[in-house]
């Protein structure tokens, strides 16, 4: 960090603990006494404190949202782009693709919700293929969101109360956030942002296995497409299909066969313990995401695919993430893993 950065913090954290001496957080938040309000389209409603506070830099209002976090009541005062609201984070960073296609990038989350989503009529025309990906990918996860009649709260990250104190705010700046189980698999990664996505949806039970599609009158049929008579679930679809035993062998040889998803990729989280964590939950993700990807091809192309042919799929695939792998982070112990798992006999 620059010293004009930390500066600009510290002015940041004095200018807070000022104005909570003045206003109440919850007010302050959410904009009857906001200063963001004339600069942020989105905080539409008008100061009502009558006092007058300094005004927020661009810089100091991205780094006050990165420190607070939403839980969605109405939607109504949460910017669907730019807070974070869900556990991808902020959707402006997670989505980029879409987001660079998106006409009104200050709408909320009670519009998209009422509106049942993004639809053509909010994005430019002619989407990318990778704006397409991501926008799939966004409709698979808002189906878990449910919005209720109550206001929206918003804390400082890492707090279980919207009651803050002026070193919280110090200590919100300083302390990594946690998360619910395989929280840090699913984020603590150099996989690509629709990897981790498609992860964050695996662990929510969002998966549209053709369980799920057939519950909801998509399709004739709930069987696997490699076991008929075994309906496809997602415990089935990436860890207790017969074909998948071979590939779990070669990832996790003499490990435990576990029946869940979640047991899964804890169990080979722990396994991967040698690898530096970030490289481990790449792997992890990796593995589930092959799995995908195999399920995939038989689907839609009636291609069955070996356990030696996914797992050198898996090794093409984090041969490619590694190059977004941070500098400094040793990825050696990574590609060894890699190449056991392909040359098993």
């Amino acid at each position: 960090m620059t010293a004009s950065r930390a500066s600009d913090r510290e002015q940041l954290l004095a200018w807070s603990q000022r104005l909570l001496q003045l206003i109440e957080w919850t007010d302050w938040i959410a904009g009857e006494s906001n200063p963001w309000t004339e600069l942020d389209p989105f905080l539409v409603r008008r100061r009502q404190s009558g006092r007058k506070h300094p005004v927020l830099a661009r810089h100091q209002e991205a780094e006050c949202r990165a420190i607070t976090a939403v839980a969605l009541g109405d939607g109504e005062t949460t910017s669907f782009w730019h807070d974070t609201w869900s556990e991808a984070g902020v959707l402006r960073d997670a989505l980029p693709a879409l987001y660079s296609h998106c006409l009104d990038v200050h709408t909320t989350v009670a519009e998209v919700g009422a509106a049942g989503g993004l639809h053509d009529n909010d994005l430019q025309p002619r989407l990318t293929a990778a704006a397409t990906a991501d926008l799939g990918l966004l409709s698979d996860a808002l189906t878990a969101v449910a919005l209720q009649p109550r206001p929206d709260e918003r804390w400082l990250q890492g707090l279980q109360s919207n009651k803050v104190r002026a070193d919280d705010l110090y200590a919100a700046l300083r302390t990594p956030i946690g998360g619910p189980a395989l929280s840090d698999i699913n984020w603590d990664s150099f996989a690509p942002k629709k990897v981790q996505v498609f992860f964050w949806i695996l662990r929510h039970g969002r998966t549209k296995t053709r369980g799920s599609l057939h519950r909801h009158g998509s399709i004739d049929s709930p069987d696997c497409p490699f076991c008929p008579g075994i309906p496809e679930e997602a415990d089935h679809l990436f860890v207790m299909c017969p074909r998948l035993q071979q590939l779990w062998a070669r990832v996790m040889p003499g490990g435990p066969l576990l029946p869940t998803t979640t047991s899964a990729a804890e169990a080979l989280r722990v396994w991967l313990h040698d690898l530096p964590p970030q490289a481990a939950n790449a792997a992890v993700v990796a593995v589930f995401w092959v799995i995908w990807k195999a399920r995939n091809a038989m689907i839609f192309h009636d291609e069955l695919q070996s356990a030696e042919t996914i797992a050198r799929h898996l090794q093409a695939h984090l041969k490619l993430w590694v190059c977004r792998a941070p500098t400094k982070l040793d990825v050696e112990p990574l590609k060894l893993w890699c190449q056991t798992v392909v040359d098993v006999n």
